[in-house]
């Protein structure tokens, strides 16, 4: 069976060690019979735009009437996803608008079917980078959740079944995951396939933090 390796410019950059466990589960992949190959969906700077939309703008209009006046009782890191997902002065989005953007969200869906037609399971990051410290993460360009949780919200916007498998582990003993992506209504293969690049990466041994 055939497994692409999820590539494309607008998931941006992972570090090196992120790089290694995708590296280390396609060979794991390889080892078990699976036939990998490089896969590039294209448009996927359409597809983020379209991502931020609906968990960014979407959810921080629902949320504008629910917080008003109870600022001071949210977390620092909600404040700030509320601040960059409803900027000061936007206004609000029409009924127009939010049943075009639902369209387009159809349409990009059909076009990464129909791109998985040949190729069912997808192996990618789940992160661009280890996870953040605690209290460190913020929704700033670069440094944030947008930026470095790409490989994860195009297949949030388009609602195909994943799993995330641990696979190795930072200098900083910080785990490193890679993610296998199916198609809707595939989740016993998805499984499958994960049971079997478990079964050749061997037991996992939880990284004994400080």
């Amino acid at each position: 069976m055939r497994i692409g390796i999820l590539e494309g410019d607008a998931l941006g950059r992972v570090t090196p060690e992120t790089q290694m466990a995708v590296r280390q589960a396609a060979q794991h992949l390889a080892y078990a019979g699976f036939e990998l190959e490089p896969f590039r969906l294209s448009n996927l700077e359409r597809v983020l735009e379209l991502w931020w939309f609906f968990f960014g703008t979407v959810i921080g209009e629902l949320f504008q009437g629910e917080v008003r006046g109870r600022e001071e009782l949210l977390s620092p890191v909600f404040r700030d996803y509320l601040e960059a997902a409803r900027p000061a002065g936007a206004k609000p989005m029409s009924m127009l608008q939010f049943a075009g953007m639902c369209a387009s969200r159809d349409r990009e869906r059909q076009r990464i079917l129909e791109a998985m037609a040949d190729i069912p399971i997808l192996l990618s990051p789940v992160c661009a980078a280890p996870a953040f410290r605690h209290g460190e993460g913020n929704w700033k360009s670069e440094t944030g959740y947008r930026d470095t949780m790409r490989h994860s919200q195009w297949l949030n916007l388009v609602g195909f079944p994943g799993v995330s498998i641990p696979m190795t582990k930072t200098a900083e003993r910080l785990p490193v995951g890679v993610q296998l992506i199916g198609r809707p209504h595939e989740e016993a293969l998805l499984l499958a396939v994960a049971e079997s690049l478990e079964l050749a990466r061997g037991r996992w041994q939880a990284p004994s933090l400080p």
